[in-house]
């Protein structure tokens, strides 16, 4: 049976390791949106970082559009759905609404879907 390793003697790295002298290759990748992401950050990145003193509920509302945000008010649970005709599914729709569903994300026809025009041959 194996024993359950000593985690304590484990040579981590500590923090002041980054000054010492790095490789020369840059470890920093690129996400697809295009922005830079480095392998670690440091406060030394949150210098120019406008709106760390902003608060949630208030204009920019980078922090979210409510003070409490999910603390009190639960994040919307959807349910991708579309199917058979209009009328059957705006019922379904009603039904899930009526029973507690907080919002819809409705499945049109995958041409709209896709940003076509269903009726363009």
């Amino acid at each position: 049976m194996a024993s359950i390793p000593n985690f304590a003697d484990v040579p981590l790295k500590a923090a002041d390791d980054v000054s010492r002298p790095q490789p020369d290759v840059d470890p920093t990748w690129t996400a697809p949106e295009q922005i830079p992401i480095k392998p670690f950050y440091t406060s030394k990145d949150l210098a120019d970082v406008d709106h760390l003193e902003s608060m949630p509920g208030i204009p920019p509302f980078l922090r979210g559009p409510y003070a409490t945000m999910y603390v009190q008010r639960p994040w919307t649970v959807r349910q991708y759905a579309g199917f058979s005709t209009a009328k059957e599914s705006n019922a379904f729709y009603r039904r899930n609404l009526a029973a507690g569903q907080m919002g819809l994300s409705i499945a049109f026809d995958l041409a709209t879907h896709r940003g076509y025009d269903s009726d363009h041959p």
